[in-house]
């Protein structure tokens, strides 16, 4: 039986601005009402979403189940294909290859499931920047801006390390500021309060080497461990630059998936599929 991957992503809704003066909108006076209020926000937003577009391409979306913070959409993008007919000429017909995205609102959760189907999408990061584009088309208004990550293997982090040992020259930490308990408690409460204090959505860490030197990155480094922690949850993104590597290394090509039995997603059944998604992620 083939088997269907889920890439697993996280998703963090801030205030565009922690120090907007003037009013906000019905019972929501202060930032921290906004704050407050977010994921039931977010939640009535994407649901008025009819054209999900991003700025290269555009979704077909239709909502299959909504239940306990839990949605299950499906998406399908147009594709053409050739074919030859019975009088050997070309002819082009449509194809709208559909995929499944699940998306948690639980404030404590907050993922996005994307099913990699590459006769849909090549890599689901496409999806997950229509999505992002989309969605914080409407949130603009509510004074909010959604930021997506992908959840990625820590352990990718620390291979990356080893195996260019002695080469690494540059690191970048690109953290997202959290609002999420759950999973920065890693983080000091120095950055964090920084972050915060000075309205800042993304804070850009980087540590680099002299240039007739390189850095030294072991796994017993609480700082680097702790940064590594919080972005291979969603938090953010890790690139490294490593002598005789042209491009930089991206954690983010490490992402998580669920594996999910193909027979277990056929069919109409969107309760059933939801619950399968939200018993693997528990």
């Amino acid at each position: 039986m083939k088997n269907i991957n889920f890439n697993l992503y996280r998703y963090q809704i801030l205030p565009k601005d922690r120090y907007f003066q003037g009013s906000l909108f019905g019972e929501i006076k202060t930032v921290e009402d906004l704050i407050a209020q977010k994921n039931n926000l977010f939640y009535s937003s994407i649901k008025t979403i009819i054209n999900w577009k991003g700025k290269k391409s555009s979704l077909k979306g239709q909502l299959e189940y909504d239940q306990d913070d839990f949605l299950l959409f499906r998406f399908a993008p147009k594709r053409t294909t050739k074919i030859e007919n019975e009088n050997f000429e070309e002819e082009q017909l449509e194809n709208w290859p559909s995929i499944l995205v699940g998306i948690w609102n639980h404030p404590e959760k907050q993922m996005i499931m994307i099913q990699d189907r590459k006769v849909a999408f090549s890599d689901t990061k496409v999806v997950l920047k229509i999505l992002a584009e989309s969605i914080n088309n409407v949130l603009e208004s509510k004074q909010l801006k959604l930021y997506g990550e992908p959840i990625f293997h820590k352990e990718a982090f620390w291979s990356i390390i080893e195996q260019y040992d002695r080469k690494i020259k540059n690191i970048k930490f690109e953290l997202i500021t959290p609002n999420m308990a759950n999973i920065s408690g890693v983080l000091s409460d120095d950055l964090k309060n920084l972050a915060k204090g000075t309205n800042t959505a993304k804070t850009l860490l980087e540590i680099d080497a002299d240039d007739d030197s390189t850095l030294h990155i072991d796994q017993q480094n609480k700082q680097v461990g702790d940064l590594v922690e919080y972005a291979s949850e969603g938090g953010g993104n890790i690139s490294l630059k490593a002598k005789g590597v042209k491009k930089r290394i991206q954690t983010a090509n490490a992402v998580k998936s669920v594996e999910i039995g193909e027979i277990e997603i056929s069919g109409d059944n969107a309760e059933r599929i939801a619950e399968i998604l939200k018993r693997a992620l528990e």
